[in-house]
């Protein structure tokens, strides 16, 4: 049999560890509806390894979330996740968790309310105004295509890994800590700098709104050049490009702060209302737009020749921010009832729903107003207001002012839970798991807020876009990655081919990509490219044909012999992913091929960062790893052990959204 790393960077962590980690979570589910506290103190004390780092993590976690203390053995007892599994005695009474409380149509909510926002209020003119004229509408179908194809993926992996952490979870399962720890930056990108993104968007917005529309604050009503003698702060000076602080920026981004340290269980009727309002913002734009439109004057030419094709691919890439919020459902399901049924649902009519949206938007802002007049801060409302619509302009103001503060909330809402998953193996300090008395995630939130205010506060909406568009597709491509190497097996005279297969398929999609957009002109660019097409057709002939489909999920290499965790791919509870493998490798290639069309300073910053990340890594995580510090049970069930002393796998309990 094909045996995983036993330690270093790649070191994957085993189905077994994931699958116990949520049984605890269910488990604690059940005592503490039955209010089992009394049980607290009389829980035996279980032998630890003193060079345990998992059991020292949880011994400074350990006054905020009691730590959940089992006997090996209940990990192979069931691979159930349900209240009343067999295991249930195992674990302490005192989980601090919440059921499972969030419905279908919740999620939907989260989804659309996490993505629409900066997508239909800034990109659509920013897009067509520097990338696509007319055609940002096409822009918004390829990005929105490969959101699809990665989407999907997400769907199976949510249902049948519902565990906080998202594509980290799925990415150290299949790959490996440093993989793992790269991808959960890329999701940082997303969770954090995006909402500050959002943040400084809506401070931008604010004082335009303010400032121009109402004539507040020293403005003149109606816009043009700003009065004599009004303040510094709103004339010239931070507001009007004289500076980069946006004080607004860093109210918004604050408070949402602030309510996610209280816990946001309680906003969840907030999110569906403010996603409700947002939808109806957006179809009164859509509609009002299309009434308006002069397709003969501001639709022709559909795509400009001074943008071309490469103008629609820059676009995709751009565009792509506007699906950023979906793949946060992922990080939810956990709190999803009926996760098998309820995620894969989520996430395609999430999809559906802000790709008609953004279509409809983007073809009724291009024609209502020609491409290079529309603005890059408030389309909508400068372009009504060009109509002569001011009473429409005013309402698609307020509305984007009023609405977009949910997806700031949304976007960082799920950071402190990336980081407790990577606090939780021991890839961060212990201080990002810790949990207070009401369940919530204090640290964690408080130290990413500072991060997300700081960066929306001094840090312009153009310089962010771009980079957290990159990070996100790489996350996508390396989460399609991880569903092909659950669902496929190496065969047995060749160990590790699959594992190869989807390098190199990785490397040539990027390296052609590369090519292609930025050395086409040069023979040397040719030559990369045409053996990148060779060796990704090489690669994906042996994946097809030399690769089996496995038996169960995570196949042969991933699965304990015990079975632990088992799931039959023939099984109809979980959604599985259709035109295996050719949907996830489809998505691959889509990805990296957006990442591709950003300039080559931006490609540059983005491996910068990651390897930045790489080494705190290489300096701090590979030292206090769980994996590599014998924190979890081997691979066929049993318990690691070290000089002969007892070692039991320990877990906290999933912090709810509360």
């Amino acid at each position: 049999m094909q045996r995983v790393a036993s330690s270093g960077p790649w070191l994957q962590k085993p189905l077994h560890a994931t699958f116990a980690e949520i049984e605890t979570h269910a488990t604690g589910i059940s005592t503490h509806n039955n209010n089992s506290n009394n049980h607290r103190n009389s829980n035996q004390h279980v032998p630890l390894n003193r060079n345990n780092t998992y059991s020292a993590i949880q011994e400074e976690i350990g006054s905020t979330a009691p730590a959940h203390e089992t006997n090996p053995n209940s990990l192979t007892s069931s691979p159930s996740f349900s209240p009343s599994s067999s295991s249930s005695s195992s674990f302490s009474s005192s989980t601090r968790s919440i059921p499972r409380h969030l419905t279908l149509f919740d999620l939907v909510s989260i989804g659309v309310g996490g993505t629409i926002g900066s997508g239909i209020f800034v990109l659509c003119g920013f897009i067509a105004n520097k990338y696509a004229g007319p055609a940002v509408s096409i822009c918004w179908v390829l990005s929105g295509l490969a959101a699809c194809l990665s989407g999907v993926c997400y769907a199976e992996l949510a249902c049948r890994l519902p565990a906080a952490g998202s594509s980290y979870v799925y990415v150290y399962a299949s790959m490996g800590e440093l993989p793992a720890m790269l991808v959960a930056a890329c999701l940082t990108l997303e969770y954090v700098v995006s909402g500050a993104a959002v943040a400084r968007s809506w401070g931008d917005k604010m004082v335009q709104w303010m400032v121009e529309d109402l004539g507040l604050l020293g403005g003149n009503h109606g816009g043009g050049e700003k009065e004599e003698g009004t303040s510094y702060l709103f004339n010239g000076g931070v507001f009007w490009g004289g500076g980069s602080f946006n004080p607004l920026a860093t109210l918004v981004s604050a408070v949402s702060v602030l309510l996610l340290m209280n816990g946001v269980k309680e906003s969840k009727r907030v999110t569906n209302f403010f996603t409700i309002t947002k939808v109806l913002l957006v179809m009164f734009m859509a509609v009002m737009g299309l009434i308006l439109m002069k397709p003969k004057e501001n639709l022709t030419p559909f795509l400009p020749p001074e943008f071309g094709f490469r103008g629609i691919f820059r676009g995709a890439t751009s565009s792509f921010f506007g699906y950023i919020g979906f793949d946060e459902l992922a990080c939810m399901s956990h709190e999803a009832i009926d996760p098998q049924r309820n995620m894969p649902l989520s996430i395609v009519y999430t999809l559906g729903i802000v790709t008609l949206l953004y279509v409809a938007a983007a073809l009724a802002l291009t024609g209502m107003q020609p491409y290079t007049d529309i603005s890059d801060v408030s389309g909508f409302p400068a372009a009504f207001k060009s109509n002569d619509m001011n009473w429409a302009a005013q309402i698609a103001a307020f509305g984007e002012v009023f609405t977009l503060p949910i997806v700031v909330l949304i976007s960082v809402m799920a950071q402190p839970r990336l980081q407790y998953a990577l606090a939780k193996d021991g890839l961060l300090p212990p201080i990002f798991a810790r949990v207070d008395q009401n369940g919530n995630l204090w640290w964690g939130t408080v130290i990413a807020g500072i991060g997300m205010v700081l960066i929306a506060s001094f840090v312009p909406f153009d310089h962010l876009n771009d980079m957290i568009c990159a990070g996100i597709l790489i996350a996508f491509a390396m989460t399609d990655t991880s569903l092909v190497l659950m669902r496929y097996d190496s065969p047995d005279h060749d160990e590790g081919l699959l594992d190869r297969m989807m390098l190199w398929m990785n490397l040539t999609c990027f390296l052609w990509s590369v090519s292609v957009t930025h050395f086409w002109d040069y023979l040397l660019g040719k030559l990369v490219a045409l053996v990148c097409t060779y060796q990704f057709v090489r690669s994906m002939y042996r994946l097809v044909r030399k690769c089996t489909p496995v038996e169960t999920f995570g196949g042969k290499t991933r699965v304990s012999k015990n079975g632990v965790g088992d799931m039959s791919m023939t099984s109809s509870e979980y959604f599985k992913t259709p035109l295996m493998p050719y949907i996830p490798c489809l998505g691959i290639f889509v990805n990296l091929y957006l990442v591709a069309q950003l300039d080559l300073l931006g490609i540059g910053l983005l491996l910068a960062y990651l390897g930045f990340v790489a080494v705190f890594y290489f300096c701090y995580g590979i030292r206090h790893s769980v994996g590599n510090n014998g924190g979890w049970g081997t691979d066929d069930g049993s318990v690691d052990s070290d000089e002969g002393s007892s070692l039991y796998i320990s877990s906290t309990s999933l912090p709810p959204l509360a």
